[in-house]
């Protein structure tokens, strides 16, 4: 019996194990995610991070959910005791937001977003000035109802 490449049960395994190395390449760890991010550390934090003057942390988690929500956000994960919110948007692009709230002072909140399009690390400002423009009109509301 001879091999014969063209055997139809052997052509796609053959072919699934000539596409596994090309499919490896094309993944990134998160290391390679971070390092290819376009801004340097302190300008990437500067867009991404936001000071609240309030200390209500409870009452900034659910802004902050109600603005992922009105951007159009699913809510993955939310954990009001560790003080984080992960979200995606389907659509033409797949675009990730992970959002942690740190308590910094009786009086101060600290809003820090980290986002991916597509698996790649989101750097652009305008998603983050978005975003957080979205939590700003949310914790207005919260503080002030309307009657």
């Amino acid at each position: 019996m001879t091999f014969d490449p063209f055997r139809p049960a052997l052509l796609p395994i053959m072919l699934l194990a000539s596409l596994m190395p090309m499919i490896a390449a094309c993944q990134m760890d998160s290391r390679q995610q971070v390092l290819a991010t376009s801004n340097t550390q302190a300008a990437q934090r500067a867009i991404s991070t936001r000071s609240f003057d309030t200390g209500d942390q409870p009452r900034v988690f659910q802004a902050t959910i109600a603005a992922l929500q009105d951007l159009g956000f699913v809510v993955d994960r939310a954990d009001a005791v560790l003080g984080t919110v992960s979200a995606t948007r389907y659509g033409g692009n797949l675009i990730r937001l992970t959002v942690s709230l740190r308590q910094i002072s009786p009086r101060q909140t600290v809003v820090r977003a980290s986002g991916q399009i597509n698996q790649v690390a989101l750097s652009d400002p305008e998603p983050f000035q978005r975003f957080f423009e979205a939590l700003s009109q949310a914790l207005y509301l919260a503080a002030n109802p309307i009657e």
